[in-house]
């Protein structure tokens, strides 16, 4: 009997300690929390235009009301638009460099907003990012046909630096617009420059 009372009285003291520390949380991290997604463009040096999109969320550290730091982690899908458009060549030799590419991204963001009125404010953001990409296509050799990509861990990362700036609408809503610059030009994703639009909600 003292056996089942001493465990009873055990469970009910961690059940309060949890629910206590559950009630305690500072509001501020659940105020913080914010969920973001967006379009891309991506232009290949060598080429042009491809496409994309992007889903992510990040947790914003508030330093005061002005100055702030975001890590992010983003998954992303693009293709690199890297086709040219000769009749004197082969259609692989038109597409020898396109790729299509799912990776993953983690940016940190330092950024510093001000208000413009009541419900209307800027943010101004910039910082490193990784990426890692975790799946591709590209078009085998001397074929119009497809095959998945392979690499090496060297071969599918980056990094990089990216820059945003956002309109704040409310304690919720943003709009921005993004851009990111790769540093390393080989490997899966390289020579492309990510121009992006978005939207973010904040919790």
């Amino acid at each position: 009997m003292r056996k089942f009372v001493k465990r009873t009285s055990f469970l009910r003291t961690m059940n309060q300690y949890f629910n206590t520390y559950y009630e305690n949380i500072d509001s501020d991290f659940w105020h913080n929390l914010c969920v973001e997604k967006g379009v891309l463009r991506q232009y290949d040096k060598s080429y042009s235009w491809g496409g994309g999109a992007f889903i992510g969320s990040g947790y914003e550290i508030n330093f005061n009301s002005h100055w702030s730091l975001t890590p992010q982690l983003e998954i992303a899908y693009h293709n690199n638009g890297a086709t040219l458009s000769s009749k004197e060549l082969s259609f692989y030799a038109n597409h020898a460099n396109w790729q299509s590419i799912w990776s993953v991204n983690i940016p940190v963001v330092a950024s510093f907003r001000f208000p413009i009125s009541d419900n209307l404010g800027l943010r101004i953001g910039a910082g490193p990012y990784l990426q890692e990409a975790i799946a591709g296509r590209q078009y085998r050799n001397d074929s119009d046909q497809k095959e998945a990509m392979s690499g090496s861990f060297s071969d599918r990362f980056n990094v990089g630096v990216l820059g945003e700036v956002a309109v704040e609408t409310g304690d919720h809503f943003s709009y921005m617009f993004r851009t990111q610059y790769p540093f390393l030009n080989e490997g899966w994703v390289r020579k492309t420059v990510s121009l992006s639009v978005g939207v973010r909600y904040s919790f």
